[in-house]
């Protein structure tokens, strides 16, 4: 008995049972964008784990060599210093005068030391078996290589034996350096120059640390399970990781040998590895190994989080999928159950044998629609506010949802064909005009002056009005023909006529928008029209204003050098120099035709820059304004007679930011600030470095690029490329120069280097950045 009841109640139902697996067959795509993501995932975290450490290792490298030039280059000076060439001989040739000149020797050792002391662990020079020169003193050459810097790898013979060899700057193989009276040792590779001094080979030996090296590695490792090797130019190992096996370097080793190594997987023991290489200027080769497994890591976090979502998803996929099932069954029940008793339940059941329950309904419900068709229609029912609403969205650059169709509206007032143009009316009362009319005269002429404008403007054009702002009227005109050009001309010179009588209560200034051929124009018309407003000279008490007859640009200024400085300005709590800052980039925008849409927008980035300011300072917005500012401020929509006012509360916002973030530096340190920011913006198109600008302002490389790195918390060479970067984008937007051009004009004489700083920092090509911005590539 229960099974009958039961499958009476599926085969009754049997319609909300497909719409629920409907909706269940809806969550398989789920199962399907969570495998593809997982494996579309672990494929680029894969690639750019890889990446990276190349990179990475290309890096270390290049570091390394700078080490390695900096040796010889500190070899050949030293050599070629005056002090050496006047003073270092032989003993046996050396004055009683001379001797006492040898200290000089030792400083200027010490003196070459000083810049590179982080790498080097000692420099000394010798000229004959005798002596050996340091940047501590002078010592006896046997003493000193028998017992202060005693070489595992090479006895003082072999030092006697460079005497009489000359070579520009070579890399001798790695040994140890012990120190018999410390009872230490430390690494180095020692690099020897020997040259011709007075007649007499002199040789200049620079040791260089290798745990110096194996920090430049570490430090640039993503990795710290990351292994390294490092060959010279004849395959022998320079340093290694001691976790690395023997097995692992030998067929490192014979892969360098061959050259048929790349980078790639590699098999150590029961372990897969990444291998990653690169030779450097020097010869040296170099190996990092990765075990797999560490970035994999990554891609089980990944996989988890997938299921995880997936599973989520699922389960509120299969609870939605119930509710909208139920939800969407019950009234097709409820309509299915008032059918039913309109017709005899056995015809119902016999019916629905021959056709789908929901078709049998869909039938029965189109009766019941045909045979109300006629009172449900309704056409061309359009109230005022509809219309007020339609147009309201066309000058704020929106539609809008809509009860109708926009061509049923357009059919309706008949503006669907010809040219469009915006018409603004701004009145300004005069002070009489409250002291000699009553209050009840003024309620009715403000009530009627809408309907006197329209009245005026529909008899010569096709055309609606409304009041967008209080004294402010908006009329957009539809131009079917040139005629209707001039019939709006006529429309305003009556208007002018109407209101001459009145000029002594009030002021009456029309801005002329530019003509467009598409309505959805009609917000850039009424920028034009209120642009040509504010551009207005004539002290007339009633004046035409063709938006025509100015220079307007539908977009404004404002760069990544103006924001900085701005910032800047907020750093240094300099108000004066902010207020003189923004009115330059008002008055810039302004000179160039700039529209008061787009002046709205530019305030709109003040306020932005302030904003993302405090929020950098963990701090938010509404600790320094109320909602209805912060909504004010927010808001493109401007109106001229708004502008200073819009412009003053950003100055107060500025203040208080100033007030409440204000860090007052040391007056050196913002001076010496000031210098560098200011020298870099004049002078990027050089080629600018630290040390060019330390010597420009009289101070040293290190002393500068601390006190800059502390007080902006940015490198002063990061600071250059931004500066190069935000000219370049000025360069891409405004100009067709080309890529090289543009390089070379803010300094960057490498085309690769500038086309990888723009993509660093703006995350697309300069190619791509002028395509957005619709300037033709060249």
């Amino acid at each position: 008995m229960n099974w009958k009841h039961l499958k009476q109640s599926l085969n009754k139902n049997r319609l909300f049972f497909k719409i629920l697996l409907y909706f269940i067959s809806l969550l398989i795509p789920i199962v399907i964008i969570g495998i593809i993501s997982y494996f579309n995932a672990d494929h680029l975290i894969k690639k750019d784990a890889s990446e990276k450490l190349t990179d990475n290792l290309i890096s270390s490298s290049k570091t390394i060599d700078i080490y390695l030039s900096m040796a010889q280059a500190t070899n050949n000076s030293l050599l070629l210093s005056e002090t050496i060439q006047q003073y270092l001989r032989p003993d046996s040739l050396l004055t009683d005068d001379e001797k006492i000149k040898m200290p000089s020797i030792v400083r200027s050792i010490a003196g070459n030391r000083n810049p590179i002391s982080h790498f080097v662990d000692n420099i000394f020079i010798f000229v004959d078996d005798k002596r050996v020169y340091l940047s501590d003193g002078i010592v006896n050459f046997d003493i000193f290589f028998d017992k202060f810097y005693k070489f595992d790898e090479y006895n003082k013979d072999f030092w006697r034996q460079r005497l009489h060899q000359s070579s520009l700057f070579e890399l001798l193989k790695p040994t140890k350096v012990v120190n018999a009276d410390m009872n230490s040792y430390r690494e180095v590779i020692p690099s020897i120059t020997t040259q011709y001094l007075n007649g007499h080979l002199a040789t200049m030996v620079t040791t260089i640390s290798i745990p110096t090296i194996v920090v430049t590695l570490q430090n640039n490792s993503i990795f710290s399970t990351t292994q390294y090797l490092v060959l010279d130019k004849n395959n022998q190992i320079i340093l290694q990781s001691s976790e690395l096996d023997q097995k692992a370097k030998e067929e490192i080793i014979a892969g360098a040998s061959s050259e048929e190594r790349s980078n790639g997987a590699i098999r150590i023991g029961q372990e897969q590895n990444w291998l990653a290489q690169t030779t450097s200027d020097f010869g040296w080769k170099y190996f990092s190994i990765t075990p797999v497994n560490s970035f994999n890591q990554e891609s089980a976090s990944i996989f988890s989080l997938i299921i995880w979502i997936c599973i989520s998803l699922l389960i509120i996929g299969v609870a939605f999928s119930f509710i909208f099932s139920v939800r969407l069954y019950n009234p097709i029940k409820n309509i299915r159950d008032i059918l039913q008793k309109t017709e005899k339940a056995d015809e119902w059941n016999n019916d629905t044998h021959h056709s789908s329950e929901l078709q049998r309904i869909g039938n029965s419900v189109n009766q019941l629609i045909q045979q109300h068709r006629d009172d449900n229609i309704k056409i061309n029912t359009f109230s005022d506010e509809i219309l007020e609403q339609f147009f309201t969205n066309l000058i704020k650059g929106y539609r809008g949802a809509q009860p109708y169709s926009v061509n049923q509206i357009l059919n309706e007032i008949d503006f669907h064909t010809g040219s469009y143009l915006c018409c603004c009316f701004m009145i300004h009362f005069r002070d009489r005009f409250y002291h000699e009319i009553v209050e009840a005269d003024r309620l009715l002429i403000l009530e009627k002056m809408k309907n006197v404008l329209w009245g005026i403007m529909k008899k010569y054009v096709n055309c609606y009005l409304t009041e967008y702002e209080p004294y402010l009227y908006v009329c957009m005109v539809n131009l079917k023909s040139e005629e209707d050009r001039g019939q709006l001309d006529q429309a305003l010179e009556m208007i002018k006529l109407t209101f001459a009588y009145d000029m002594i209560y009030c002021e009456l200034i029309i801005g002329l928008g530019k003509k467009y051929d598409k309505i959805d124009d009609y917000s850039k018309s009424y920028s034009d029209a209120i642009t040509a407003i504010d551009k207005r000279t004539d002290s007339s008490k009633m004046v035409i204003l063709d938006a025509t007859h100015f220079v307007i640009d539908q977009n404004y200024y404002y760069s990544f050098l103006d924001e900085n400085k701005i910032v800047n300005g907020l750093k240094s709590g300099d108000m004066g120099g902010l207020k003189v800052e923004l009115e330059g980039i008002i008055g810039l925008n302004k000179a160039r035709g700039v529209s008061y849409h787009y002046l709205g927008a530019l305030l709109v980035e003040f306020y932005n820059t302030g904003n993302r300011y405090i929020t950098e300072k963990r701090l938010s917005v509404y600790d320094f304004l109320d909602t209805n500012e912060h909504a004010f401020l927010s808001q493109k929509e401007l109106l001229p007679s708004e502008f200073d006012g819009r412009l003053k509360n950003i100055f107060e916002f500025y203040d208080k930011i100033i007030t409440r973030t204000l860090y007052k530096p040391e007056s050196k340190s913002g001076a010496v600030v000031s210098l560098i920011t200011d020298y870099i913006e004049k002078h990027y198109e050089k080629d600018l470095y630290l040390e060019v600008i330390a010597n420009e302002i009289g101070l040293s490389a290190k002393y500068v690029s601390r006190m800059f790195k502390e007080s902006t918390g940015t490198n002063i060479s990061d600071y250059i490329s931004l500066i190069r970067i935000a000219k370049a984008r000025e360069l891409l937007a405004h100009t067709d120069l080309k890529i090289s051009e543009i390089a070379d004009q803010i300094g960057i004489f490498s085309r690769t280097t500038f086309l990888r700083l723009f993509k660093k920092y703006e995350g697309i090509s300069p190619n791509e950045y002028r395509s957005s911005h619709g300037v033709k590539q060249k």
